[in-house]
């Protein structure tokens, strides 16, 4: 009778155990391919409907630590100075891992500016820089914070900008 007690128990715990890791499974399937829609509609296609509906409203970014998105229709139009000003952009990913709700991965972007950057006129400079992202996940899969650094100076003097040394006295 204890013998029988035990494995009803064990076998409690284990469909619990086994359920748990069906459903992590599932969301880290889900965050995967929310990442990719991410990367393939919306950097690499502009489709930022697609983009929607895989992120929350209130989509937070952040470019090395200043924060230049808090909602979806700011997120739109920083991605947009991207697009303006690269028009031929590509936006590939080197690795990619998934840890709990995060996802954190090494991207290269790639794009020639011939169009306006921001307030810069086009220098019809090709440009390939290669930067890290953590991207955060809500409880269903969808995008909610992307905290993403790259080198920027790398990428304003591949853009035929310089540094003008500060004058000492």
């Amino acid at each position: 009778m204890g013998i029988i007690l035990i494995m009803m128990v064990f076998l409690g715990t284990s469909c619990k155990e086994h359920d748990a890791n069906e459903k992590n499974i599932a969301l880290e399937n889900t965050m995967s391919k929310n990442f990719d829609i991410y990367i393939a509609q919306g950097w690499n296609r502009r489709n930022m409907d697609s983009v929607r509906s895989i992120s929350v409203e209130n989509y937070s970014r952040e470019l090395n630590g200043i924060k230049v998105a808090e909602n979806f229709n700011e997120l739109e139009a920083n991605l947009n100075i991207y697009f303006t000003g690269f028009p031929d952009l590509v936006l590939s990913i080197d690795h990619c891992t998934i840890k709990n709700n995060q996802l954190f991965t090494q991207w290269t972007f790639e794009g020639t500016n011939t169009g306006t950057f921001g307030e810069s006129r086009a220098t019809g400079k090709h440009v390939v820089v290669s930067g890290y992202s953590e991207i955060t996940f809500d409880p269903s899969g969808k995008i909610s914070i992307e905290k993403t650094y790259y080198n920027e100076l790398a990428f304003l003097q591949q853009m035929g900008f310089t540094l003008i040394p500060p004058i000492v006295e």
